[in-house]
């Protein structure tokens, strides 16, 4: 007994030290970033009530919510020197990212153990990203605050949190990512040239979506472009550059890699960078391993045409259409991926192929779009033929989940950024040749373009949208049971033909042990449009355990 004793103390120990030495390993590694670069804090000027500027670079405050940032020079100095005009808007976004995180997972022991985990990827996810990248993030982590240091340090942090949208689609049982684009050109558009609209529905909370930056870069090398973004993130989830190239992201199906890769915000960014056409687009990203499937809709005024380059973990396919128009939501549809056990879950277990076919009822339903009519789509709430399927469903274009949506216009190279509530709000234009001429930089004078301002949905706004905040401010008391029988039934009335709002009522019916109650509202909320499988199977669960009296 003695002898095993002593073994295991031992082997615990030992253990012990290599955990320490991993982390102090770790540690290193990213301390060793602070050797490389010298630093002052410059001065911030105020050029007029909503513009602050260093040297050439510069942040404006266009409209509640909605920011516009030029930087220009080296890798570090552009990460900087955007984080010291961001640092309000860095620590705004990390507390309303690790607000919602403690939310989704409220244990302090599965946090830690996360923490750790993450830790793990650390060491290639930092031999993963290119040293241009690596040098813009540590410049703007020296603008992060030190209140989120029990985490992780701010370099380490800032450097986790681009591959937020991969870990989040990866972990895709927390819900944060499910994204819909789409492009047309030839006989769709009434010039033939190509336009793109694209829903970013990573959902972080909705502080998360308050505040967007649209960052316009003018590097030491490669191309002057354009993403649109928010405080302490320098990958690219849409954006154009001045050849007329377009990126978006959307996640596909995805198994877990226990190693680290590059992650596809900054695989997009360096697209962004150093490519004007397809072929070129394709060349970069071949360059990139990642660890989580991806599907980058890549658009060229060049080529008049999208194209997907469908990456996953080891291998890369681009998919192209014969179409006057291309689709993409979260599925793969080339015959080299779209067919496998996992893509054909994913397609029809999931909210990805119902949301095609609705882009696609949206798109044979006339023949020609402006970027008003993309809007039009992008903002739709209802499911295929026209049905309504409650608002906030994951099968509509439109989940009032987004935290921006965008429209691009290659060939003229201007774009449209929505403005919160969602894509309800306005769509604010930019014009990429205009910001690379003059850079907009006129005391007094906004940088969008007001005469192709495209306006909010008004209607939604008044008639719809308010019924939606009180069915989620009457959903968040469900949850913690302070609310009556009758905040129920207010509460499903308010979004009658949604699912979630019978099983929400179901599990009010549960706690209150009147089984009966409880099995009719989970019977109507399979009778309703549902997501997936995941969530009819849970449903499934509740209503046995409603018949069972448990």
């Amino acid at each position: 007994m003695k002898k095993f004793l002593k073994w295991f103390l031992i082997t615990f120990f030992f253990l012990i030290a290599l955990v320490i030495g991993f982390f102090v390993y770790i540690n290193s590694i990213f301390k060793h970033e602070a050797e490389k670069y010298t630093y002052k804090e410059y001065k911030i000027e105020k050029v007029d009530t909503s513009t602050f500027r260093i040297g050439k670079n510069w942040l404006r405050k266009e409209q509640p919510g909605l920011y516009t940032l030029y930087i220009e020079g080296k890798p570090f100095d552009r990460g900087f020197i955007a984080g010291q005009l961001t640092r309000t808007l860095i620590y705004k976004q990390e507390k309303a990212f690790v607000d919602q995180l403690q939310r989704i997972v409220p244990s302090h022991y599965y946090l830690n153990f996360l923490k750790y985990v993450i830790a793990v990827f650390d060491l290639n996810l930092y031999r993963s990203i290119p040293e241009e990248r690596k040098a813009e993030i540590y410049g703007i982590s020296l603008s992060a605050s030190d209140t989120f240091n029990t985490i992780a340090s701010n370099y380490q942090r800032i450097l986790n949190y681009h591959g937020a949208h991969d870990l989040g689609h990866m972990l895709s049982s927390l819900g944060m990512v499910g994204c819909t684009s789409f492009g047309v050109w030839n006989e769709k558009t009434p010039d033939g040239k190509l336009l793109i609209g694209r829903n970013f529905d990573f959902y972080a909370g909705d502080e998360f979506a308050k505040e967007k930056i649209v960052a316009f870069v003018q590097p030491d090398s490669g191309y002057f472009h354009a993403f649109v973004t928010w405080g302490g993130m320098m990958g690219a989830v849409s954006g154009m550059n001045e050849k007329g190239l377009t990126i978006t992201i959307n996640a596909a199906n995805s198994n877990v890699v226990l190693s680290g890769a590059t992650p596809v915000s900054l695989v997009a960014r360096q697209i962004l960078q150093y490519a004007s056409n397809i072929n070129e687009a394709v060349a970069v990203a071949s360059k990139f391993d990642v660890f989580v499937s991806e599907l980058f809709l890549v658009g060229s005024a060049a080529d008049n045409k999208a194209v997907i380059i469908e990456k996953r973990p080891g291998s890369q396919i681009v998919f192209e259409t014969h179409k006057n128009y291309i689709i993409s939501t979260n599925h793969f549809q080339s015959a080299q991926n779209g067919f496998s056990d996992e893509a054909r879950k994913q397609k029809f277990n999931t909210a990805s192929a119902y949301r095609f076919n609705r882009v696609l009822e949206c798109l044979n339903q006339q023949n020609q779009f402006t970027a008003q009519d993309v809007v039009k789509i992008l903002r739709d709430t209802l499911g295929n033929q026209s049905k309504s399927i409650g608002l906030g469903n994951e099968k509509t274009i439109n989940q009032l989940i987004g935290h921006h949506s965008i429209i691009f216009y290659p060939e003229k190279r201007i774009f449209w950024v929505s403005t919160s509530p969602y894509q309800v709000g306005g769509f604010v234009c930019y014009d990429l040749n205009r910001m690379a001429g003059n850079k907009a930089l006129i005391p007094g004078i906004r940088s969008v373009i007001d005469s192709a301002y495209i306006q909010p949905d008004n209607d939604f706004l008044i008639k719809y949208l308010p019924r939606y905040q009180q069915y989620l401010n009457l959903r968040n008391k469900i949850s913690v049971h302070t609310i009556d029988e009758k905040g129920v039934e207010l509460f499903v009335s308010l979004n009658p033909h949604y699912f979630d709002a019978y099983e929400q009522a179901g599990d009010y019916y549960m706690f209150k042990k009147q089984y009966g109650k409880a099995m009719s509202c989970y019977e109507k909320s399979l009778g309703c449009v549902i997501p997936g499988e995941k969530e009819i199977n849970r449903i499934k669960k509740k209503l046995i355990s409603a018949k069972n009296g448990t």
